[in-house]
């Protein structure tokens, strides 16, 4: 029995070397005519330190700093305006500038989420909760002993993820 793909959920760290992983998740999107979740984690400070940054900055601004966050990385997934095919256009521009080789590069975007806590929690309940097929993610090599490991995230991710999870090794910037 081949498996169905329906719903690829591609994770992203908005940096600049995501885009090549973004060019196989669009790809496999394309060839099994898959709906395509992109997700960006917000990684929260732990409980200690929130408190004492609170406490230093105050709530007022300290509520301020969090949604100054969430709304740049919205800006920088899915640009100034939010109307469905702005998005989508920026999204088929973001596949053509990752894969320019790719013909007919035509998916759907089912859902962009931002969301914040832990990366590697609300990458699994993300799966679980919009029904993912498959993750697509990047990863970083971080220097010649890196090389021989996954990083954290991804290594957690493969050992509790469902579903089959696609690491494609980003570019050195």
């Amino acid at each position: 029995m081949v498996p169905e793909i329906k719903k690829i959920l591609f994770t992203t760290d908005l940096s600049p070397g995501s885009r090549h992983a973004f060019a196989y998740a669009a790809a496999i999107a394309a060839r099994h005519n898959a709906g395509l979740v992109i997700l960006h984690v917000r990684e929260e400070v732990s409980p200690s330190a929130t408190t004492h940054l609170q406490g230093f900055l105050g709530e007022e601004r300290w509520r301020q700093l969090n949604e100054s966050q969430e709304s740049q990385a919205q800006q920088i997934l899915i640009g100034k305006k939010r109307e469905g095919s702005v998005i989508r256009e920026a999204l088929g521009e973001f596949c053509e500038t990752a894969a320019a080789e790719l013909a007919g590069c035509e998916f759907t975007t089912d859902e962009i989420v931002v969301a914040g806590g832990n990366v590697v929690d609300e990458i699994l309940a993300t799966v679980e909760s919009r029904s993912c097929d498959l993750v697509v993610m990047g990863h970083h090599v971080r220097g010649k002993l890196g090389e021989a490991f996954l990083g954290s995230t991804s290594r957690r991710v493969l050992r509790h993820c469902a579903a089959p999870v696609l690491m494609v090794r980003l570019p050195e910037a």
